[in-house]
């Protein structure tokens, strides 16, 4: 028999905040953002019941930065940022997941009409004790390096590198929050048509 020990597939629109190391010019400097990001988390399947499939469906993390002014975070709308979520020490509730996103970016540098994108995935995994992972810290491997174009020209040598990230992830977006907050409704529905491939996954037995 095996033990289900993932909530049903659903969407989380939860808080975030970011740090992260940069290299540009010949510098490094470390910048935060922080905003809201939304998940959608499928069933696990009979074949698998220790793993399910998560997307980044919209990320809205805005920060300002020496080199970069002010920025906004968000999500390729042209790559999809995909990953995994399965139990990795049930017994030991404090890394009880395992998971993991390929994230793929856009870094809009509001104050220079300018918008950088990477085209190597940027990696991003932790191991935490819930689902969602409220709380829980991801970041990039020690030594991974990449690029950030800009993307009007992807084909010339990248602006900036990503050296590092970290990534904590906060409490559900609060009614006041979204307010706030640009591209919230349309979240909303990108989430609801994702819902609908992910419905058609049935939940594990027991």
């Amino acid at each position: 028999m095996t033990t289900n020990y993932f909530p049903p597939g659903g969407t989380d629109y939860l808080n975030l905040w970011t740090d992260a190391v940069i290299e540009i010019a010949g510098d490094t400097e470390t910048i935060e953002a922080d905003g809201w990001f939304v998940v959608n988390r499928s069933f696990p399947t009979p074949q698998d019941p220790t793993k399910i499939i998560v997307q980044i469906l919209q990320m809205n993390l805005r920060g300002r930065s020496e080199h970069l002014g002010e920025f906004l975070f968000t999500i390729n709308p042209q790559l999809p940022t995909m990953g995994e979520e399965m139990v990795f020490a049930p017994d030991d509730f404090s890394t009880r997941f395992k998971g993991y996103f390929n994230v793929f970016f856009e870094l809009q540098l509001l104050e220079q009409g300018k918008t950088l994108i990477n085209k190597d995935p940027i990696n991003i995994s932790g191991l935490f004790g819930a689902l969602p992972p409220i709380g829980a810290v991801g970041e990039m491997a020690p030594g991974d390096r990449v690029g950030m174009y800009d993307r009007a020209n992807p084909d010339a040598e990248p602006v900036m590198y990503m050296l590092a990230t970290r990534k904590i992830v906060g409490a559900y977006v609060s009614g006041d929050f979204n307010v706030r907050q640009g591209h919230f409704e349309e979240s909303q529905k990108v989430a609801a048509e994702w819902s609908k491939t992910a419905s058609t996954l049935k939940p594990a037995t027991v």
